[in-house]
């Protein structure tokens, strides 16, 4: 026997947890007290907002690709959570969710703390359970770990009523062994000899690689290199893909479509004779909304219903994209060489290096994003973790920081929702210490979870944080300028002293506020220890990006 709590920690630890992110509560104190015995093998992190802890989870999965989790109040404690689980359900990221329950007697009451806590999430979660008697609770817990890691992947929600966490629960060996046992992933079979052929046929052919890809603990970088070399095929990458493929690879394009697309990566796939897609976002984003699709046939492999749903026509395996790739790759023959398809991606990678070129070298009124972001991705280490917030920003990490491995970039790509950058950011330096771990934020974005600079500092996290201010909601204030006639309404805004606040928090600061200050505010990144770097913009200031297709997507 153990106590409800003690079985939910060792249930975690055999799922291979070893962090829980939270905030302590009246519903969950009993647990948090359970888990001072744990402390050795079950580390704790005190966020200040549940929104926080619950990406820090969600994040850790991304850069590692092992299971974490988050653990919060009742009723209001898991509200707070309602963003991140929309960010990490979206993007197809598992990590579970604790939370504290009103006690059973006060059920249905209108009690304190109380809300239909699964009703709310059920929309958001890939599972939801509640545990009603100490019995069924290493059940409960067994089908959240179990739903969040099979496909399609996503959060899933433990409630647990305040009264229970230390009640006598039963222990099921078999069922507490069976816990992280994952099954065999399903393949292609005998079709990837064809889809291996027509690759290698293909005048034309891309290969995409989405997040179901990238996030899969199955999945190897070297065999999309080897496929692709193969077969003469060029790699796009959907913001979750990126590092998919090692960014200065001949072979790779780096982010195909809306927020943040190449103008190589776009051209290269809507030039394509044959797109192999492995995941399930050839999406509304990756396509700018269905408006830049391959000229070609279209062949998608996917174990998410919503490959089932999307208004673009492709052929679809239902199968597993990791399992798939080796299978392809094992019977990929060498192909002849498409010299011609070279020559033409080749004029696209031109045409994008001298937009980028371009806006390196103007010469700017306030700081040069694009000079800043391009000698910082020459000074930082190869081995590098960059978390993106949601805003005109994240184009200049796009553009100018190349990512090398999966999980080495992190963003809300697919909910398009602000808050995430730091809280990633957390959960990142966690998952991995060693390497360098950058925060890009935009003014707008940081603020919104700007009290956890705290837990940074409490921690000791050595996060380098670049604030790209431009004292605006930019994205909206240029769609104001551009097409509602220059009626700028609730887009301007007013922002703290970020030095005084940066010191407040023990954090080093440092401003970059005119053009020719860059290379100060890089090497000040290059430094130990957490640090701020405010690097001043003008609002009115555009990077390079495929503005035709991204006027399209509010059409």
């Amino acid at each position: 026997m153990a106590t409800v709590a003690e079985l939910l920690a060792e249930t975690l630890l055999k799922a291979g947890v070893s962090r829980v992110y939270g905030i302590i509560g009246t519903s969950i104190v009993d647990l948090v007290d359970s888990l001072y015995d744990y402390r050795s093998r079950l580390d704790l992190v005190t966020t200040r907002h549940e929104q926080v802890a619950a990406s820090a989870a969600d994040a850790e999965f991304r850069v590692s690709r092992k299971l974490s989790a988050a653990a919060v109040h009742a009723g209001p404690g898991f509200l707070n959570t309602l963003i991140s689980l929309g960010i990490a359900y979206k993007d197809r990221v598992p990590f579970i969710l604790v939370s504290g329950g009103v006690r059973r007697r006060l059920r249905g009451t209108g009690a304190w703390l109380e809300v239909d806590q699964q009703s709310i999430a059920k929309p958001l979660a890939k599972y939801y359970g509640i545990v009603n008697s100490p019995g069924e609770a290493l059940q409960v817990f067994a089908e959240a770990i179990r739903a969040a890691v099979e496909p399609p992947m996503g959060p899933a929600v433990i409630e647990v009523p305040e009264d229970l966490w230390k009640a006598s629960a039963p222990v099921d060996k078999e069922v507490l062994e069976g816990i992280g046992v994952r099954s065999e992933p399903k393949g292609v079979g005998d079709e990837a000899r064809e889809i291996a052929y027509r690759l290698a046929e293909a005048k034309k052919p891309v290969i995409l690689a989405t997040g179901e890809l990238a996030y899969s603990p199955d999945f190897r970088q070297e065999s999309l290199l080897r496929l692709a070399e193969a077969t003469g095929a060029y790699i796009v990458v959907s913001g979750n893909g990126r590092g998919a493929c090692p960014e200065d690879h001949l072979r790779c394009l780096g982010r195909v479509g809306f927020g943040g697309g190449s103008i190589a990566a776009d051209r290269t796939l809507e030039s394509s004779d044959l797109l192999l897609v492995f995941g399930y976002e050839l999406d509304d984003i990756t396509t700018y909304a269905y408006t830049m699709l391959p000229e070609g046939d279209v062949i998608l492999i996917s174990q998410d219903p919503l490959a089932e749903k999307r208004p673009a026509y492709y052929e679809l395996y239902r199968a597993s994209p990791s399992k798939a790739l080796e299978e392809i790759l094992e019977a990929a023959k060498p192909a002849a060489s498409k010299d011609g398809w070279d020559r033409e991606v080749g004029s696209y990678k031109r045409e994008w290096r001298a937009m980028l070129s371009s806006a390196v070298e103007r010469k700017t009124s306030m700081a040069n994003p694009d000079r800043f972001f391009h000698i910082l991705d020459g000074q930082i280490p190869r081995e590098r973790v960059v978390s993106g917030g949601q805003g005109t920003h994240i184009l200049y990490t796009y553009n100018h920081l190349k990512i090398y491995r999966p999980g080495g970039f992190l963003a809300a790509t697919n909910l398009g929702a602000m808050g995430y950058a730091l809280p990633a950011a957390i959960g990142a330096s966690k998952a991995a210490p060693h390497a360098y771990n950058l925060c890009v934020a935009g003014d707008g974005e940081l603020m919104m979870t700007i009290q956890d600079l705290e837990t940074i500092t409490r921690e000791g996290l050595d996060v380098k944080i670049v604030l790209v201010n431009d004292d605006s909601y930019k994205v909206l204030y240029l769609r104001q300028i551009l097409q509602k006639m220059g009626r700028v309404y609730g887009t301007l805004l007013t922002n703290p002293d970020f030095e005084s606040l940066a010191h407040a928090f023990n954090i080093n600061y440092v401003r970059i506020e005119k053009y020719g200050e860059e290379e100060r505010g890089v090497e000040a990144l290059r430094r130990r220890g957490p640090t701020l770097a405010e690097i001043k913009i003008s609002k009115d200031d555009i990077p390079p990006l495929n503005l035709d297709y991204t006027l399209r997507m509010s059409l």
